[in-house]
C-alpha cells in the first residue's frame, strides 16, 4: 500500500505577494491527493496584494484554511507558525516560508518516505538552486542555509559539507540523532514533523529552538536525498545583510531572554571554541580556503563568496552585540 499520510502545510506569512504565488503552486503541483492535506496560512495583517494572492487560490481549492494573527511576527510562541501547529488537523506538519519553492511534483513523498521509520520524528528539506540566479542566490542554496555564520551549526550546511559523516539509510535518505552542545539545527526552509514532536516539547517557539528541545530527547530526523526546495530569499547580499542587521538586533535586545539554543555553547571549552570561530570568520583566511577549495573541488564558482560574506554578517552581529553587551552576556 502507498504510504500517503495525511499532512498540514503551515506558513507564516506577512506581506508575501512577491513569492507567495509560486510558493501555492509547489505545493499543489505535488503528486499527492488533494484529501490527503491541508494548507493553513497564518498572515500577520499584510498591507500588499498576499490576500488577493490566497483569496484566488481559495476559489480554485477548498482546502486552505487563512487565520490572523495580530501580533504579526511568524516565530515565536503565540504567533504564526505556533498558531498553524495548535489549528492543525493533520498528524504530520509540513513548515514552508513564503519564499520557499518546491522544486520537484514528488517533493512531499520524498519528506515523508522516512517517517515510515516511527523513530524518525522529523524530515529536513534539502536546498537547489536555479538557473539564471544570481551568485548570491546560488550561494545561499548552495550552502543549505540563509545565514554564513550558522553553517557550522546547520544540519543541511553540514550534510552539504561532510555527508560521509551522516549515515545513508536505504539509499534514500540521511539521517541525525539531534544531540550536542549545541546540536545541528534544521526546522526551515522546507520541514516537516510528527505533531508529537510539539506535545513532548512544549509547543512551537522557533525552529532552532525546537531542535534544542528535540536534543534533550535526542530524537531521530532524517534529511531526504531527493526533493529540493528553492529559497527565493532576498535579491541581493546588501538587502540581505540589512534585514539580518534588523532581525539580529530585535534577538539581541528582546528574544534573547527566552531562547534555548545557546550559539556560545556552555563551558569554558565550549566558550573558548566559539571565540576562535569568531575569530576565524574575522580573519578571512580559513573561511577563504574552505570556499576555494569547495569552489574547485565542486567547479562552483560562488562558494568564493563565503568568505566575505562570512565577514560582513560578523561584524554585523559584533557591532550590534556591542550595542547591547549586557544582554549578551546575560545570554552567554
Amino acid at each position: 500500500m502507498k504510504f500517503n499520510p495525511k499532512v498540514s502545510y503551515i506558513l507564516g506569512i506577512l506581506n508575501a505577494e512577491r513569492t507567495l504565488e509560486e510558493c501555492l503552486k509547489g505545493i499543489y503541483k505535488q503528486k499527492y491527493p488533494l484529501k490527503k492535506f491541508e494548507v493553513i496560512l497564518v498572515d500577520g495583517g499584510s498591507s500588499d496584494g498576499t490576500l488577493d494572492i490566497i483569496k484566488g487560490f481559495q476559489r480554485k481549492y477548498d482546502n486552505i484554511r487563512l487565520l490572523h494573527n495580530p501580533k504579526k511576527l511568524s516565530e515565536g510562541k503565540g504567533m504564526s507558525k505556533d498558531m498553524g501547529v495548535k489549528a492543525a488537523k493533520h498528524d504530520i506538519l509540513i513548515f514552508l516560508d513564503h519564499d520557499n519553492i518546491i522544486v520537484e511534483s514528488n517533493w512531499l513523498e520524498n519528506m515523508l518516505e522516512p517517517f515510515k521509520d516511527k523513530k524518525i520524528m522529523a524530515t529536513q528539506s534539502l536546498l537547489q538552486s536555479r538557473p539564471g540566479d544570481s551568485l548570491f542566490l546560488h550561494y545561499i542554496n548552495g550552502v543549505g542555509v540563509e545565514d554564513p555564520f550558522a553553517v557550522p551549526y546547520s544540519l543541511v550546511s553540514q550534510v552539504v559539507l561532510h555527508s560521509q559523516q551522516f549515515p545513508l539509510e536505504n539509499n534514500a535518505y540521511y539521517t541525525y540523532t539531534v544531540k550536542g552542545n549545541p546540536p545541528l539545527f534544521g526546522g526551515a526552509n522546507g520541514a516537516a514533523f510528527r505533531k508529537s514532536v510539539f506535545t513532548i516539547i512544549g509547543g512551537y517557539t522557533r525552529d532552532v529552538d525546537i531542535y534544542a528541545a528535540m536534543g534533550d530527547q535526542f530524537m531521530k530526523v532524517a534529511v531526504p536525498l531527493h526533493g529540493r526546495v528553492y529559497h527565493q530569499t532576498s535579491s541581493s547580499m546588501a538587502l540581505y545583510l540589512k534585514k539580518k542587521a534588523t532581525y539580529y538586533y530585535r534577538f539581541i535586545a528582546n528574544d534573547v531572554s527566552w531562547k534555548q539554543y545557546r550559539w556560545v555553547p556552555k563551558g569554558f571549552r565550549g566558550n573558548i571554541k566559539f571565540w576562535l570561530m569568531i575569530a576565524s570568520n574575522l580573519s578571512f583566511i580559513t573561511p577563504f580556503l574552505l570556499s576555494l577549495n569547495q569552489a574547485i573541488k565542486r567547479r562552483e564558482a560562488f562558494w568564493l563568496l563565503h568568505a566575505p560574506f562570512l565577514w560582513y554578517i560578523t561584524m554585523i552581529y559584533g557591532i550590534t552585540t556591542l550595542i547591547k553587551i549586557k544582554n549578551f552576556f546575560r545570554y552567554a
